[in-house]
């Protein structure tokens, strides 16, 4: 199976009767005019603005002129449908064309089917960054799909409510921006910010991304950041991705009356000299007594991801606050980091054929574990050598392709970790 078929369904589908009768409408950054009427190349539109006042049917199409730079927001209200979504997409040749607003949300998709394709969303320094958010996702189905998002502090917001958004094969880079950050005199434990993507709704697919650079200062944590942050949303899946240079590759959490249930997390790759952390989720009581104000998260499940940290603060798998077997399943995974591999207490004990290296390991022996050198292959990030424990440590296949888009098992074995040997 290819990477394209793997992302069949989470993205482009077959184009329907009615979409193919929809209207196609030009923007133009540099030889366009509002005062055009936008249905062609030659009578582009020039602004977003005009965009975002038109509107879009469903099955309508709304090309952005490559190499232009456009200085102002996108919102989408208008919806699509399963078999006519409404596209947002580049056209002609050149570099991407950049959508740059320095306002909540640079591309904001409040309506349902909608589907952005081949767009730069933000820029990597102080000048044009998207203030908040790249993609601000308030609407269900969605689809964002083979962007380069940059520069703010969410890449992708996935708002609560929204349901079934697909994040797939984006280059997240540098989405380094704090959306608070105040000195500890002033309030401690509330600076935030510097997530490729932030999870607030429920059942996305967020798969085939590579994320990278997502930290920044912190006066609380002393950094912060996060490729995957998950709020208060549950049944989300988290897949083939991969993780460079983020201070956390993913931490769940809740707030008031909220839940971030039954999220599963496979097949990822998360290594970088930057990275403090692998996986963090928490149960509801600290072993003191307090209560944990971001717990409990349930049912988080973790297999076959492979995480290399080699920062001397970096702690791979941390499930604390009464962490027990209704909280987390983590299995056939490879986790190797320099201060801890892995935390929980005693509770906890669905911990089962992963392989374990680098720093402390303090949490319950679970079963069929392996603590030795996974033997990566340092000429090729995070696969393995011939002889390493992780070949043929797993007895489950979980998915029919591994990072690399090779068939799982297709050697006669199934390895622990997100790269078959």
């Amino acid at each position: 199976m290819t990477l394209a078929v793997a992302l069949a369904g989470a993205g482009i589908g077959a184009t329907s009767a009615a979409a193919a009768a929809a209207p196609v409408y030009y923007v133009d950054a540099v030889n366009g005019d509002d005062a055009d009427n936008g249905t062609s190349a030659a009578t582009a539109w020039q602004s977003l603005a005009k965009a975002s006042a038109a509107t879009l049917v469903p099955g309508a199409k709304l090309l952005l002129k490559r190499g232009g730079e456009f200085p102002d927001r996108l919102t989408v209200d208008e919806s699509g449908t399963a078999a006519a979504p409404i596209v947002i997409d580049a056209y002609g040749t050149g570099a991407r064309p950049v959508v740059k607003e320095d306002g909540e949300a640079c591309v904001d998709l409040a309506g349902d089917y909608l589907e952005v394709y081949n767009l730069q969303i933000g820029v990597d320094g102080d000048a044009g960054r998207c203030s908040w958010s790249g993609v601000k996702v308030r609407g269900d189905d969605n689809v964002v799909e083979r962007n380069l998002v940059t520069g703010a502090a969410a890449g992708v917001f996935i708002d609560k409510g929204a349901q079934n958004t697909a994040v797939t094969a984006n280059d997240f880079v540098n989405n380094n921006k704090m959306s608070k950050l105040t000195p500890k005199e002033e309030n401690d434990n509330d600076d935030s910010g510097a997530f490729a993507v932030l999870v607030h709704g429920d059942d996305s697919n967020i798969a085939w991304n590579t994320m990278r650079g997502s930290v920044a200062f912190s006066y609380d944590y002393d950094w912060d950041g996060a490729a995957v942050e998950i709020f208060n949303g549950s049944r989300n899946r988290i897949h083939h991705n991969v993780s460079i240079d983020n201070d956390t590759f993913t931490e769940l959490g809740i707030g008031p009356r909220g839940t971030a249930d039954d999220n599963v997390f496979e097949y990822n790759a998360v290594y970088g000299a930057k990275g403090r952390g692998g996986m963090i989720t928490r149960g509801a009581v600290h072993d003191d007594g307090r209560p944990e104000p971001n717990g409990p998260v349930f049912g988080t499940i973790f297999r076959n991801n492979s995480i290399y940290l080699t920062n001397a603060a970096a702690e791979g798998v941390v499930c604390d606050a009464g962490c027990t077997n209704r909280h987390l399943k983590l299995t056939q995974n490879i986790i190797y980091a320099a201060k801890k591999s892995g935390y929980a207490e005693s509770g906890f004990t669905d911990n089962t054929r992963n392989v374990f290296y680098g720093g402390q390991y303090q949490m319950p022996p679970g079963t069929g574990n392996k603590h030795a050198n996974p033997l990566f292959d340092t000429a090729s990030p995070l696969r393995l050598k011939a002889s390493s424990p992780a070949i043929g440590l797993g007895d489950v296949k979980y998915n029919d392709l591994d990072l690399a888009g090779a068939p799982v098992g297709g050697n006669g074995t199934i390895e622990a970790g997100a790269y078959e040997y």
